[in-house]
């Protein structure tokens, strides 16, 4: 722009010669230098920081899809580069081993809840033979006092006494066993979860699920609006749940962002809000509307990175910082493709006079991506 700026004065001034209102001398045509060091103080380098302008493209997510469960690949249900919707099959692992092992962990709950109901049921015996075991240990109780009465008396032999002494250990130690019996059951019974389930039971159900869940996970499906490229997977393939080991690569076209780049010393006046212009590569001589929406306040040289190494020495650089952009027109966002590139003005609110030098600027920019490949 500077050089087509001097190209106009230079030919001013061969009209002002040739109409012999300037003198053709040095004097003269040394006027161009100053021209153009009056464009850059007075005009381009305020223009920097008013009018600020930087290369832009499209962004969208490249998902890597990684299954939850490992399996063979029995169907591909994408074709690569067609259009899908959220929850949309993409592919189908075998669910055959997967229903096994819900059909092994249904059992296991009702075999569980089974197991349960005879605790129960046990509980129930078991506080019975209590009271009988208790009851003749009160009656093997009796007897021996009586008995030891008749002993000391010197009524009946003293090795009676050691009969009943015999009789009095045994029940005791059948009420111990039962006793211990019904603590056992009890804990069974009394371990129960938050809600009042007992905890096997709980156990059983949480497996239930997982496998019922882990089943419904081998089919893949799409996780927002987009389409699947670079498809190589087959049928027959095995696939992982190990994020090291994608099977596909999903194209994420449910939101597209526009992500420009300004220099440092030229972010100073920028905002939210401000407007902007933008020429982008596969709209060649065509000057879109938009707007600042957000500045983004940190760049990659920000970010500290947890090591055990410290800074190195040469390594910090004056990174441009990232402008979020959205276009006025929603109409426009056909040309939103992810990838895309150009060029963005934005418009502050300061040194407003050289808006109009970048205007022209981005609008020549335009004219020149019917024949500039690169930025």
């Amino acid at each position: 722009m500077i050089a087509f700026l001097t190209l106009a004065y230079v030919a001013v001034l061969f009209v002002l010669i040739k109409m012999k209102i300037v003198p053709n001398s040095a004097m003269t045509w040394l006027t161009t230098i100053i021209w153009i060091v009056v464009l850059f103080i007075f005009l381009f380098i305020p223009m920097q920081w008013g009018a600020p302008s930087g290369p832009v493209r499209v962004m969208t997510r490249a998902v890597q899809i990684v299954p939850n469960v490992s399996g063979q690949v029995t169907e591909i249900a994408v074709r690569p580069n067609a259009p899908l919707k959220q929850g949309d099959l993409l592919f189908q692992i075998d669910p055959e081993p997967f229903q096994i092992a819900v059909d092994l962990a249904s059992a296991s709950k009702v075999r569980v809840e089974t197991q349960v109901k005879q605790d129960q049921d046990a509980l129930v015996a078991a506080q019975a033979q209590l009271r009988r075991a208790e009851a003749n240990r009160d009656l093997a109780q009796s007897q021996f006092d009586d008995d030891k009465q008749l002993v000391d008396r010197g009524v009946i032999a003293e090795n009676r006494l050691e009969t009943r002494q015999a009789n009095l250990d045994s029940a005791e130690s059948v009420v111990e066993e039962v006793e211990a019996t019904i603590s056992k059951l009890e804990a069974e019974i009394g371990a129960v979860t938050a809600d009042g389930v007992v905890a096997k039971v709980a156990e059983a159900s949480s497996q239930l699920e997982q496998a019922i869940w882990n089943l419904e996970q081998t089919s893949v499906l799409a996780p927002s609006d987009g389409y699947v490229t670079n498809l190589a997977l087959s049928v027959g393939q095995r696939v992982t749940n190990l994020p090291l080991a994608p099977a596909m690569v999903f194209v994420d076209t449910s939101e597209k962002v526009i992500v420009a780049e300004i220099n440092q010393n030229q972010l100073r006046y920028v905002k939210a809000d401000q407007l902007a212009e933008i020429a982008f590569k596969t709209e060649p001589g065509r000057v879109i509307s938009a707007k600042v929406e957000t500045v983004l306040q940190i760049a990659s040289q920000g970010q500290a990175i947890v090591s055990g190494n410290l800074l190195t020495a040469g390594t910090i650089q004056a990174e441009p910082f990232m402008i979020r952009i959205v276009l006025d027109n929603p109409e426009d966002d056909a040309v939103m493709t992810p990838g895309n590139a150009g060029t963005v003005a934005i418009y502050t609110e300061s040194v407003a006079f050289t808006h109009v030098i970048r205007k022209v600027m981005i609008r020549m920019e335009a004219i020149m991506n019917y024949i500039i490949p690169g930025l």
